[in-house]
């Protein structure tokens, strides 16, 4: 990746003049102070929440970074139970709202609040962030809705634009075949989308005995990005494969990677992450897992000042080699208590991920657990595969069958690759239901 491009989208939004030399880290920590401090200021006059939130914080007394790690966070409930309260403009400013529902049956949905200025800093992002990806006269091909105003299909269309490039939006794969006929019709050098689902594209591409290299570029993106999948994508299309991390929460763009396994560079002035003691709230050094907490340097309309995500992340120590003053978000990324509680210990959906998707017959799968039983159920072009799943799931310490103790039961059934994809755009989990 030519990190320049993501230094020229820094210096734009710190407001540095054009062609000047990047800003050094510190710098970049030094502007973040000073912006988050005028947010605080901003917040606290304009929001009620954030006038009762911060109440006895005295802004102009943030001097650093530190000082402003000591402030409280705000939690998904805030967002959930009155957001417009939080709003700091008026709502006639609004140029879209985005409803999140909860991952539980009961809970109440988040509302996320979007200027028409938020709309465009994500454009930018996405023109610079996607620049070595997808060069003027090429095309990208997106797993995911493009009708949508405000959407992500729809921002990346427009930032492509700008770049002399477009963006085909082909929807939520439902047919693997099916949209590999769309991909080729319409030229794609470049595959944008959620990793289950670009796997089995890229399983569809093997099938056919279509050449590796013809495809120049892939980015996996909102969900989960196990290696296993960039292992297998990247071997089956023979190009490059990055990954992704962004939040509605935050305004999609969030990190981006710049080499294979180098980490993902955050978009530092639009998104400042801290990583703490999910227990005690103390921040945690580079290189330690922790509770990822966000807040939105530049968001004005809704902004967020240090927002517990409930995802466990990690900063990775040191500077990329490429030279940019962004940190790096390392691509393992996971729920806090996540996990799915077996009779035999807690099963991570991460375990899964890379155990089954290691596997060359597996293109999907998804998973439930309910009155001790695992039902998996896998897309496989090979209805013999069973027994060869069951013998991998042995190798996950928490499911390997020992004795009829411990044992755990488990179903498989198997999926041929021509029925409708699994997985729609839901955040990939180990179901819970209440019976078998």
């Amino acid at each position: 990746m030519t990190t320049l491009k993501l230094d020229t989208c820094l210096m734009r939004r710190m407001g540095l003049p054009e062609g000047s030399t990047p800003p050094s880290f510190e710098a970049v920590r030094g502007w973040q102070a000073r912006t988050l401090r005028d947010l605080v200021a901003h917040a606290q006059q304009r929001s009620p929440f954030y006038a009762r939130h911060f109440d006895g914080v005295e802004a102009d007394q943030i001097k650093n970074l530190d000082d402003f790690s000591r402030l409280p966070m705000l939690t998904a409930d805030d967002v959930r139970r009155k957001p417009e309260d939080m709003l700091c403009v008026s709502q006639d400013e609004i140029t879209r709202i985005v409803t999140l529902q909860s991952s539980g049956t009961t809970g109440e949905p988040k509302r996320i609040f979007y200027t028409s200025e938020d709309l465009e800093a994500t454009v930018d992002y996405f023109h610079w962030g996607m620049s070595h990806l997808v060069g003027p006269g090429e095309t990208a091909f997106v797993l995911m809705p493009g009708e949508r105003p405000g959407g992500v299909g729809q921002l990346l269309m427009q930032a492509l634009e700008r770049a002399g490039a477009r963006a085909v939006a082909h929807g939520v794969m439902e047919d693997s075949e099916a949209a590999l006929d769309h991909l080729l019709q319409e030229n794609g050098t470049c595959i944008v989308g959620p990793a289950s689902h670009v796997n089995m594209l890229a399983c569809a591409w093997q099938r056919r005995g279509l050449p590796k290299g013809r495809i120049k570029s892939v980015l996996l993106c909102w969900d989960a990005t196990p290696d296993a999948v960039v292992r297998r994508v990247t071997d089956a299309l023979g190009c490059r494969t990055y990954r992704h991390w962004g939040m509605i929460e935050t305004g999609l763009g969030g990190a981006v990677e710049c080499a294979p396994g180098a980490g993902m560079h955050l978009r530092e002035t639009d998104v400042y992450l801290e990583i703490i003691d999910p227990k005690t709230g103390t921040p945690m050094p580079d290189g330690e897992f922790g509770e990822m907490v966000v807040s939105t340097p530049l968001k004005r309309g809704m902004p967020l000042i240090r927002y517990r995500t409930g995802d466990l992340g990690r900063i990775l120590r040191g500077h990329c080699p490429c030279g940019t003053p962004l940190r790096r978000l390392d691509a393992t990324i996971c729920r806090i208590g996540g996990g799915t509680p077996l009779h035999t210990g807690t099963l991570e959906l991460g375990e899964l991920n890379e155990a089954l998707f290691a596997l060359p017959e597996v293109e999907d799968f998804v998973a439930s657990y309910g009155d001790g039983l695992l039902r998996l159920e896998i897309c496989s072009p090979e209805t013999d595969s069973a027994k060869n799943v069951m013998k991998t799931l042995a190798t996950i310490p928490v499911v390997r069958l020992n004795t009829n103790a411990t044992q755990l039961n488990m179903e498989i059934v198997i999926r041929n690759t021509s029925e409708p994809a699994i997985h729609g755009l839901a955040k990939r989990q180990i179901m819970r239901v209440k019976g078998n």
